[in-house]
């Protein structure tokens, strides 16, 4: 007899669908061994329990046990004996296998329906297939779960094998809570010995007390991904677990629950979407000495885990630098995760960060939710605009910053984390510590290193290569073959001052593509969009000149020492200028 083993799972496989779409931003079905849709969302979730077109990608993916992409939905190969070929409105679809103790048992599939998601899915595609693998296994596991349960009910003397191949902790009481039956990861999550023998027969509440499995015994009911937290001495963990009771003849023969590492789980799904904003050094363009200057300290800096303050105009790439700092780690296979102190309010900001407990304020989640400190624990935080970060908050951060431990917002315990923090701002954060909006005791725990990025006017070289890269990226995003600029628009573009810096200059280019319909992009065009209001005149006045000879030769000696407060004030002690007369020289233009 055939066994249809989604069908086991069908509300679970319900909800890894819609977490799917809601992570990928594409619409998802998934179909049995049989072709059957058992899942769905938005156009598919009325189509739940028909089948799949005959011939379709469906049908081929489960056949090869592999994960095929149709680049053209209705026009290729893949696609010549489906049914509904006439009929195909996707524009790009991803199917991958469900693969369970070697059996097809189903496939997962994501689609897009215009060309903005065609884009992003095929821009993004190494990442989505890697994702898609990662949720199949994830449905997979269900159905190890589903048969385990179904096996515990019928059959003891096969139990260990199963628990075994289970990728989750296992643990196994009888009606009286005594533990039965655990498995090898059930240790390992518990960091208890390989070989416990006391363990087999204690009773659950002294080695775990307060656990869910105790708690579905005594209320003698189920419980779906819950989180709970397992201490013992000074160590904490926290998990999430699925509690289930078996019962025989209508009374509790025993309780099975399978939990995993919660930190771990979020940790994946943060290195899995985050991968496609991996940077390297090597991402970072430019042959001028500035940037080769900055990109040199970042590197020496990135085997560190010293706090690093980033700071550069709105444009220059700050969060490129923290991601290649990031990247060049120690810490590059643990999360890089970011917030930006100026888009979130004020409001949320302090939950955003530190996160929140059940219950905490009005509308909060009733499990409550982890914050980005907690997220990176072991890899990296990304403080994006620090600079706007609230004087009520900053305190706190300085907390966190001396004790590497904080409390969640409506929370009674300390959770300590491993994190190495990375702030940047486009501000003089000098200047707001006279105003009285930044403390100086937090700006000497964030800028331990400094770092700052230069701007695009200081480092005109690196323009001409700057264009070239946005070039092949527009000419294959927007199907075109634009050669380059003429010599007097690359001469415009070198002699303009970009004060938005590198994105602007991504900005133009883009525009310039788009309109553009000879070879090479006129410098009609650009003017039309930058209007020259920027543009640095030829033939500047003496005074101009010596301006901006001096705000040169202060850049290029704060470059050497540093930018902090102390290296400041040397600089302007050894030029024999006051410190005032210094940040109005740094400040002309």
């Amino acid at each position: 007899m055939k066994i249809n083993y989604l069908k086991k799972i069908t509300k679970s496989v319900q909800k890894i669908a819609e977490a799917v779409a809601l992570a990928l931003e594409a619409n998802v079905t998934i179909v049995d061994q049989d072709l059957t849709r058992v899942a769905g969302t938005g156009p598919y979730l009325s189509r739940v329990y028909n089948k799949a077109p005959k011939g379709s990608a469906f049908e081929f993916s489960l056949q090869k046990k592999s994960s095929i992409l149709v680049e053209d939905p209705g026009k290729t190969r893949i696609c010549l004996e489906c049914s509904a070929r006439e009929e195909c409105i996707e524009t790009y679809e991803i199917c991958t296998p469900i693969i369970w103790n070697d059996l097809a048992i189903g496939v997962l599939g994501i689609f897009a329906f215009n060309e903005e998601q065609k884009n992003r899915m095929h821009q993004k595609k190494g990442h989505y297939l890697e994702f898609l693998n990662k949720m199949a296994d994830l449905i997979g596991s269900k159905v190890g779960e589903a048969v385990l349960y179904d096996e515990l009910s019928a059959n003891n003397q096969e139990l260990d094998a199963i628990i075994k191949n289970v990728d989750k902790g296992v643990l196994c009481i009888d009606q009286e809570g005594k533990i039965t039956q655990f498995n090898k990861k059930a240790l390992e999550l518990l960091m208890m010995k390989e070989k416990n023998p006391g363990l087999r027969g204690s009773l659950i509440n002294k080695v775990w007390p307060d656990s869910l499995l105790q708690k579905a015994l005594i209320e003698e009911k189920d419980f779906l991904e819950e989180e709970e937290v397992y201490s013992a001495g000074d160590f904490n963990k926290r998990f999430l677990t699925t509690v289930r009771i078996i019962r025989q003849k209508g009374k509790i023969s025993s309780v099975v629950g399978t939990f995993s590492d919660l930190e771990d789980l979020q940790k994946s799904a943060y290195r899995t979407m985050g991968r496609s904003d991996d940077i390297s050094f090597e991402d970072i363009i430019g042959k001028s000495k500035q940037i080769l200057q900055t990109k040199e300290l970042a590197k020496k800096v990135a085997k560190s885990n010293s706090t690093i303050l980033i700071t550069g105009e709105s444009g220059t790439g700050k969060e490129f630098f923290a991601r290649a700092i990031h990247k060049h780690s120690s810490r590059s296979e643990q999360p890089f995760v970011g917030i930006n102190c100026s888009a979130i309010p004020e409001t949320l900001l302090e939950s955003e960060l530190f996160g929140y407990e059940g219950g905490a304020f009005t509308g909060a989640k009733k499990k409550g939710n982890p914050g980005k400190i907690e997220l990176a624990h072991c890899g990296t935080l990304f403080l994006d605009e620090i600079g706007d970060m609230p004087l009520f908050l900053q305190s706190k951060l300085l907390r966190f910053l001396q004790e590497m431990a904080f409390t969640r917002v409506g929370g009674l315990s300390e959770k300590k984390v491993d994190v190495r923090v990375i702030s940047a701002t486009n501000k003089n954060i000098d200047c707001l510590i006279r105003e009285g909006l930044f403390r100086e005791d937090l700006y000497y725990r964030l800028n331990v290193v400094p770092i700052r990025v230069p701007p695009l006017r200081e480092r005109p070289d690196d323009i001409p290569l700057l264009v070239e890269s946005f070039l092949e990226v527009f000419n294959e995003r927007f199907n075109k073959n634009i050669k380059g600029l003429t010599t007097e628009a690359i001469q415009f573009l070198i002699q303009y001052s970009w004060p938005g810096n590198v994105r602007e200059l991504e900005n133009i280019i883009e525009y310039a593509i788009n309109f553009s319909d000879s070879e090479y992009i006129p410098i009609s065009l650009l003017k039309t969009r930058l209007k020259g209001s920027h543009v640095m005149k030829e033939g500047l006045s003496l005074k101009e000149k010596v301006r901006k000879f001096e705000r040169q030769l202060l850049i290029e000696e704060l470059n050497k020492v540093g930018w902090d407060e102390k290296s400041k004030m040397e600089v302007a002690k050894n030029l024999g200028i006051s410190r005032a007369t210094l940040y109005r020289k740094l400040d002309l233009e």
